[in-house]
């Protein structure tokens, strides 16, 4: 039963809703949303190659709308511009209002701004008849992605004829196959990189790498069974987690870890991801997710006293030459985990714990920052984590325990001071000793080990100005990769967008983001390396210009490194982008940049938009030019082509790349098509 006065609520809201609900097409939205969320990632100077899962998971939302009535924390996670307390106060209203009878209801929940709700709208919908999370029924449909790429011309390692060489050809190509229904879902993946063996040689199954799972979900006792490839995900990362998060990003307020505790794996990437059988249970409020896992990870590796052992991995996924082959059917990794969580009305609490054994034992290199990492063939990690609720106050954590028995935790808490104003801060500690395989905390490195730190964050909605603000002063208490020695840094971001004009058809954003980052690099001096502070402040500054039809986007950086008083640095790139959509079934985008960036650290990320469900962030070095042509076709309801023409010209070298990656020439084109095809 509602309340006698949400009718009366609704009723002033549509009054207003037409100019604040207008609509881009699905498609536009979604890249529009995939763009602000990759920048964000080329910003962090993060290149996650499991975000493509991530994307397939908004187009499914695309294609299935989810259901704000039965829409659970996890499921509102994907959503990389809702944070926690956004999703809280969602659940909130739901809890206490009753069900949602229409979508304009968003405007009524505290914390919800205009720009959030236009963002959300075309993944959701208002089914007031929930009976069940399974009340609708989907008829069965079938999906089948094939996508070609080249590089042209060939590298060096195509044209040698003796020695070191890639022994298949340049071509790379992928094929995804996908049945969904209500309660079932299946997938093969078969991929090819360039470079490898197709049909010959050390591979003669043809693709490379052959990915598969069949699940099934339930609202009965179980919730979800998956044999195959999956991913487990486990409190705030400190233990196991395999799926796509955001770090250090300019939705300052993503600093928590919300995700299904259990997901089929989806993606292209070889590694990070568990083989084998997992079933997640649920009664009531009780919640328990186990696993067992055995797969053959890519290694390199060494012989002691006539003994082979794991020296580091390999986490590239090419098997082009016959070194890089050697990598693999290596190692034996059993694996098997679980997860008891009991949720109640403002929170939950759960208990995680995973187990390795390791067919060979682990043993880094004689390094001095290889001291304290993981050596042998068994570890297992126990784990505590929460998340806690009460009026405008989120807390969340994780205590996780290694068998070496060190003990790493984080806590985080976030607060929403008023409507348009949040703030949050989380603070970690993972020992230098602290040993795990896929743990994802939240870091500076990279790694959940060695660092300690405190992030501090705000964000600002108003409807036309959002103003997002970081600052994380971390520390390394040990060695690291080129960092001779502890050291303590800091990473600080601000980023204002602005709406300049906005109406029911067109929107003119204006954004400018300040990054600093204080780190340390090795540096030979008289008395040896040392550890040498490093600043790198960096800049950008961009216009975009979108209606229904056209969109035009205008952007600038500029990097500036510098260490000790010797060594300083700059880049410089900008770029113009323009995308049309003459009719609903045709769209083309292009872009040309420029760039001028002499030293590496001062390197340029940018996100480029590519065919659907292919994730694109390369970095700008050298001086040049770069420009792309992306075609959309829609042929009829059933197969979708794209196209993509991407040239590189470099205007100070002779030479592209390195080793067997090396071109002759100052040019380099890739050549990508794709068609899926749906049914």
């Amino acid at each position: 039963m509602r309340f006698p006065c949400s009718a009366m609520v609704l009723c002033m809201i549509f009054m207003h809703a037409y100019p604040l609900f207008a609509q881009q097409s699905a498609d536009q939205t979604l890249q529009s949303v995939l763009e602000q969320v990759y920048d964000q990632q080329a910003s962090a100077g993060e290149n996650d190659e499991v975000a493509e899962e991530w994307e397939d998971q908004l187009e499914s939302y695309l294609q299935h709308p989810l259901d704000l009535n039965q829409a659970t924390a996890e499921q509102l996670a994907v959503f990389p511009f809702l944070n926690t307390l956004q999703i809280q106060a969602l659940l909130s209203y739901r809890r206490l209002l009753g069900v949602f009878t229409s979508v304009y209801e968003l405007q009524a929940i505290p914390g919800w701004d205009i720009s959030t709700i236009r963002q959300i709208l075309p993944f959701v919908r208002v089914n007031e008849n929930t009976g069940s999370s399974f009340s609708n029924a989907t008829s069965p449909s079938f999906q089948w992605l094939s996508r070609y790429q080249r590089v042209i011309p060939r590298s060096w390692g195509y044209i040698k004829t003796t020695g070191s060489r890639y022994i298949g050809s340049p071509d790379a190509w992928l094929n995804k196959w996908q049945l969904r229904s209500t309660h079932f879902r299946a997938g093969l993946i078969a991929e090819k990189d360039a470079g490898e063996p197709f049909f010959r040689s050390f591979n003669s199954q043809g693709f490379d790498h052959i990915g598969f799972y069949l699940a099934y979900t339930g609202n009965t006792i179980l919730r979800q069974a998956v044999v195959g490839d999956y991913e487990i995900n486990m409190g705030q990362g400190l233990i196991n987690w395999q799926s796509f998060s955001l770090n250090h990003s300019a939705y300052a307020l993503q600093i928590e870890k919300n995700n299904m505790p259990l997901r089929v794996h989806t993606g292209t990437a070889e590694n990070g991801y568990y083989r084998g059988i997992a079933l997640q249970l649920q009664e009531h409020n009780w919640q328990q997710t186990c696993f067992v896992s055995l797969i053959s990870p890519d290694v390199y590796w060494d012989s002691a006293d006539g003994h082979r052992i794991i020296t580091s991995w390999d986490e590239t996924g090419y098997h082009r030459t016959s070194t890089e082959n050697s990598h693999r059917h290596v190692l034996q990794l059993l694996s098997a985990g679980a997860q008891m969580r009991y949720r109640f009305s403002s929170g939950h609490v759960a208990v995680n714990s995973v187990y390795h054994h390791l067919s060979i034992p682990m043993q880094r290199r004689n390094q001095t920052y290889n001291q304290y990492a993981f050596a042998g063939d068994q570890l297992y990690n126990i784990s505590l984590d929460y998340a806690w609720s009460v009026a405008m106050h989120h807390f969340f954590g994780e205590a996780a325990w290694s068998s070496n028995r060190r003990i790493a935790f984080l806590q985080g808490w976030m607060m929403s001071i008023s409507k348009p104003i949040s703030i949050g801060s989380l603070l970690r500690y993972y020992p230098k000793d602290y040993h795990t395989l896929y743990a994802n905390g939240f870091s500076e490195s990279g790694e959940t080990a060695n660092e300690t730190g405190w992030y501090a964050a705000t964000e600002m909605h108003w409807p036309r100005l959002q103003v997002y603000a970081y600052a994380d002063l971390f520390h390394f208490p040990w060695w690291r990769y080129q960092i001779s020695g502890p050291m303590t840094g800091t990473d600080d971001l601000c980023r204002i967008d602005w709406k300049m004009f906005t109406s029911a058809s067109t929107t003119q954003q204006l954004t400018t983001q300040i990054r600093y980052r204080r780190r340390a690099k090795d540096l030979k001096t008289t008395e040896g390396k040392k550890p040498i502070p490093t600043d790198l402040w960096q800049y950008t500054l961009g216009w975009a210009y979108e209606t229904p039809h056209w969109w035009l986007t205008l952007r600038g950086y500029a990097n500036w490194f510098q260490q000790a008083d010797t060594i300083h640095s700059r880049g410089l790139a900008c770029y113009a982008e323009v995308r049309h959509q003459p009719w609903r079934r045709f769209y083309w985008d292009s872009r040309i940049a420029w760039f001028q960036v002499p030293d590496y650290e001062a390197r340029i990320y940018t996100y480029e938009r590519t065919v659907r469900y292919m994730f694109s962030l390369p970095y700008y070095y050298h001086k040049g030019w770069r420009g792309y042509l992306v075609l959309h076709y829609a042929a009829g309801r059933h197969v979708q082509m794209d196209l993509r023409w991407t040239t590189t010209w470099y205007s100070d070298q002779n030479q592209i790349g390195s080793g067997l990656d090396r071109i002759d020439g100052s040019l380099k084109h890739q050549f990508i098509i794709q068609m899926i095809w749906k049914m």
